[in-house]
């Protein structure tokens, strides 16, 4: 009987030691840029192209312990946000704003100098 829960015991620690790991698993963190509002990052790893033109990619403000989801359209220079996470001091989650299924999204124009034009420079090429 003892085995068999000190066996038990190693299972649930490697299972705990997997999950709290996981959230960094394929995750490509890249600077790209500083601004008067943080330092940015972006996951390189999660960059996909769903349809010509349009990039999807996370960047994090290390400063502000924010992570967004961003859209791009890439020919008409325009962004939208469609996940803003926020995080605690020891990178709990704290809240989630999901806006994938807004009808009728506002795209906003990508202004020169800004944190979307430094990101967007590098994932619409």
């Amino acid at each position: 009987m003892k085995s068999q829960g000190a066996l038990l015991g190693i299972v649930l620690l490697i299972m705990g030691i997997a999950l709290c790991s996981s959230a960094g698993w394929g995750a490509d963190w890249k600077q790209f840029a500083e601004a008067t509002t943080g330092v940015f990052r972006y996951d390189a790893a999660s960059i996909s192209r769903p349809s010509e033109g349009l990039v999807r990619v996370w960047i994090n403000n290390i400063n502000k312990n924010e992570t967004a989801f961003l859209e791009i359209r890439c020919k008409e220079g325009s962004y939208r946000v469609l996940s803003l996470v926020t995080w605690d001091e020891s990178y709990r989650m704290k809240n989630r704003e999901d806006y994938h299924n807004v009808p009728n999204p506002t795209w906003l124009k990508i202004l020169p100098r800004s944190v979307p034009e430094a990101v967007s420079e590098i994932v619409c090429r």
